[in-house]
C-alpha cells in the first residue's frame, strides 16, 4: 500500500508541474502581447502609444515608469514658464513640460553640465 500511495503522489506532482509549466508559458505569451506590462508600467517610450511617454519620477531615468499622454500645451496663463531642467537624454529644456512633450524624462533640475 505505501508503494501505491507513493506512485499516486508522484503522478499528481508530475501533473501539477506540467500544468504549472503550461500556465507559466501562457503568462509569458500574455506579457509579450502587452509590451507596457501590468498596469501600464514601462521602461521605454517604445512600450507606450505614439502620443504617450514612459513618465518617470525625477532622477529615475533607468527605472520603470507609467505610460502617460505627452503634454501639448506647456504654457501657464498664456506664458511659457522657464525653469530649466536636464533631461535623461543629457539635453537641457526650458521646463519639465517641454521635456515631456519631447518624450524625455527629467534627470535633475537646472541645465545639463557642458
Amino acid at each position: 500500500m505505501p508503494i501505491r500511495l507513493a506512485r499516486r503522489f508522484l503522478l499528481i506532482t508530475s501533473l501539477l508541474a506540467l500544468l504549472l509549466g503550461i500556465a507559466a508559458d501562457r503568462r509569458s505569451l500574455a506579457a509579450a502581447a502587452d509590451p507596457a506590462g501590468p498596469g501600464g508600467t514601462c521602461t521605454t517610450n517604445q512600450q507606450c502609444a505614439k502620443d504617450e511617454l514612459c513618465a518617470k519620477l525625477y532622477a529615475s531615468c533607468d527605472e520603470s515608469g507609467k505610460c502617460e499622454t505627452r503634454p501639448t500645451d506647456c504654457t501657464e496663463r498664456g506664458k511659457l514658464l522657464v525653469k530649466p531642467v536636464c533631461g535623461c537624454d543629457d539635453k537641457s529644456y526650458d521646463n519639465w513640460c517641454l521635456a515631456a512633450a519631447a518624450g524625455v524624462n527629467v534627470k535633475h533640475e537646472g541645465r545639463c553640465a557642458g
